[in-house]
């Protein structure tokens, strides 16, 4: 399917209707907004480019008319030897429109999409703060480095510098440019009072806060020699003290509109930290900052975007039909599936594979500098890879365990062609992240393992409930590769007092097995993700009074920062204390001993009732070991192998599929 052959749905209407964006044509009123995650590189090798390039395509074979493009970053004043860091550093000093490549290798890209009969955006960025800013005033909590406060000149140099930017990529034939103006970027911290406490004409009042933004967008309109799309993407909301809100946003709007120089705003909420991050985490309902984006709405009379967690088609749909935003943005649903569009066009909206909002698109990279990738699609980033295709020897595949790592293989391995009988020991699918999905802050898992158990059964897989394995069994089965994703049993941290009547861990108080919990509850943490997060806040939303122990310096250190934010707001708000560096060494039955987790020193908490245990997992694997000596192709996987987020266990899941 490409952009140009669009076909109305029972459940999109008003969505497929046509627009008309500054000079675009659009067919319909989905699109793909700029973003830096996904596969490739505008800039490094040929090979990185195909991925960029095969990556951003998807979206347009997918139906997409309109695609935002790579990110932009735009020159930053330095001085020699200074070293930019962070995310928002990308380019150097160089910055990507005065790369030797851009050039080049845009007018490649915009060829490829015009080919399409599609449109091609960018998006011009530079962070504050690195270094530069317009004043010394911290933006936020999470990033204390010193900032160099712009000189006249220099922001003089940057004005420009965002003009020739604009005007480079005009000419390497982009249909639209947009203007990253949130999030923590330069424009934005000029815009906001909290960031902007300049005495100069760039600072101030509202007019001189506006200056910065006002020069670099009628400087494009002055310098770009072409008629071209432009226009601004806003928070409505900063949600931070002493930021600016959605009254001072439709302001921004009214006076742009007024200026003649813009074609549209692309509004979302929050920035790079705080409790609401614009990648918003799954605690969220969908499309949550919609009706402020339909208030926002009401100041201009330009078309007004709206990004914010959309997964399905009918939130999208409904978006546009209550009149909340003319056109709606979907990034981390398609990384999930790039056919979404596609399918919800041929009216099979079930099969669209969802996005349960992990975040792991994005947290990979930036905690630990792993490749990208997607939890619940293995397959995100591989669109330059050749299609899974047919095995060339078919074979017969036993899948033992029914959680995500078990169900991604066995589907995989069906659709390559492999004779595939899966069995699952508990009466229901999803294994400990089926436990996970009743915990409110993660209501989407359940979404996922709904979809892959209508995936199972599409494919015909033979999968089975209450079908637990025993050697004899397995090897009984008469398969040819057997596959153990057995995930991983609750761990037993080792501290005295642990096996206490008023002590349980969280699989059993999740499944209302455990021991009635008392009024105030101790959670004790031993385990990097969410886990300790999620269900301290089920807990509390329960009604206990719960503190929440960690042995780490911080707070669940595998949460990054677009997710941890709305997780820590919530649990401040009912109340849980979090206690930090705190090593439990002994439970008692009326308190729990601690030790600093580098001093060593000795304190204790009085009058708990319960203590739950959030400690991790162990590889449950025992099976694979007793089996491995008795059969020549066995495998081991998922949790089962090393206890590890969703992305790692589906990841191998598929590496394991496409070698069979």
């Amino acid at each position: 399917m490409t952009a140009t052959s669009i076909h109305p749905a029972s459940h999109l209407q008003r969505a497929l209707e046509p627009i008309t964006v500054g000079t675009m044509q659009l067919p319909h009123r989905l699109f793909v907004p700029t973003h830096g995650g996904g596969a490739g590189s505008l800039t490094a090798d040929d090979s990185r480019f195909d991925d960029l390039l095969n990556y951003w395509m998807a979206r347009v074979d997918d139906g997409f008319a309109w695609i935002g493009g790579p990110t932009g970053h735009v020159k930053h004043v330095h001085i020699p030897g200074f070293e930019p860091t962070g995310v928002g550093a990308l380019g150097k000093e160089a910055g990507i429109f005065r790369h030797p490549k851009f050039h080049e290798r845009m007018g490649v890209f915009a060829d490829r999409v015009h080919a399409k009969g599609a449109y091609l955006g960018i998006q011009l960025v530079q962070q504050g703060g690195m270094p530069s800013a317009p004043s010394s005033t911290f933006s936020g909590h999470l990033d204390h480095r010193g900032v160099h406060v712009l000189s006249h000149a220099e922001i003089e140099w940057i004005i420009s510098e965002y003009i020739e930017s604009a005007r480079i990529a005009a000419e390497a034939g982009v249909d639209s440019i947009e203007i990253h103006a949130n999030h923590d970027d330069m424009v934005e911290w000029f815009l906001s009072p909290l960031t902007n406490k300049r005495t100069d004409e760039f600072g101030g009042t509202y007019d001189n806060r506006l200056r910065f933004l006002r020069r670099i967008v009628s400087g494009i309109r002055e310098r770009v020699g072409r008629p071209i799309t432009l226009g601004l993407r806003l928070a409505m909301d900063q949600y931070m003290d002493g930021g600016y809100q959605i009254d001072e946003c439709m302001r921004f709007m009214q006076s742009f509109e007024a200026d003649g120089t813009i074609d549209f705003f692309n509004l979302d909420v929050g920035g790079n930290w705080g409790p609401v991050s614009y990648i918003q985490h799954g605690m969220y309902p969908e499309g949550h900052w919609a009706q402020m984006c339909g208030e926002a709405k009401q100041a201009t009379t330009l078309p007004v975007l709206y990004v914010g967690r959309v997964v399905h088609a009918e939130t999208a749909e409904r978006i546009i039909a209550d009149g909340q935003a003319d056109m709606v943005g979907l990034v981390r649903a398609l990384i999930a599936d790039p056919r979404w569009l596609t399918l919800n066009l041929a009216g099979e909206p079930e099969r669209v594979r969802p996005c349960i909002a992990l975040n792991d698109c994005i947290h990979r990279y930036t905690l630990e500098g792993l490749g990208f990738g997607c939890g619940t699609n293995p397959r995100a980033g591989r669109e330059s890879k050749p299609p899974i295709g047919t095995a060339s020897q078919p074979v017969k595949l036993l899948v033992v365990g029914g959680g995500p790592a078990g169900m991604e293989l066995a589907a995989t391995a069906a659709e390559r062609g492999h004779e595939v009988e899966l069995w699952e020991a508990k009466p229901e699918f999803g294994g400990r992240f089926a436990i996970a999905a009743q915990l409110r802050a993660n209501a989407p898992y359940q979404d996922w393992i709904d979809w892959s158990v209508r995936r199972m059964s599409d494919l015909g897989i033979r999968a089975y409930l209450g079908r637990r394995a025993e050697v004899r069994s397995v090897l009984d089965s008469e398969a040819d590769v057997i596959a153990f994703a057995t995930g991983a049993r609750g761990r037993h941290p080792g501290i005295p007092g642990e096996f206490l009547p008023h002590v349980a861990g969280a699989d059993s108080v999740i499944l209302g097995s455990a021991r009635p919990l008392g009024s105030r509850v101790l959670v004790i943490a031993e385990d990097d993700g969410p886990a300790p997060l999620s269900v301290s806040d089920h807990l509390a939303s329960l009604g206990h009074e719960v503190t929440l122990a960690f042995r780490t310096p911080g707070p669940s250190p595998l949460v990054g920062k677009y997710s941890i934010g709305a997780m820590l707001a919530a649990l401040d708000e009912q109340g849980v204390q979090i206690l930090q560096n705190a090593r439990a060494v002994e439970i008692h039955p009326d308190r729990v001993d601690f030790a600093h987790s580098y001093s060593g020193r000795r304190f204790s908490i009085d009058g708990i009732d319960s203590v739950v245990l959030v400690t991790g997992g162990i590889g449950n694997d025992a099976l694979y070991r007793a089996v491995l000596p008795h059969h020549p192709r066995v495998h081991l996987l998922g949790d089962a192998f090393a206890p590890r987020r969703m992305t790692f266990a589906t990841k191998q899941a598929f590496e394991l599929a496409m070698l069979l």
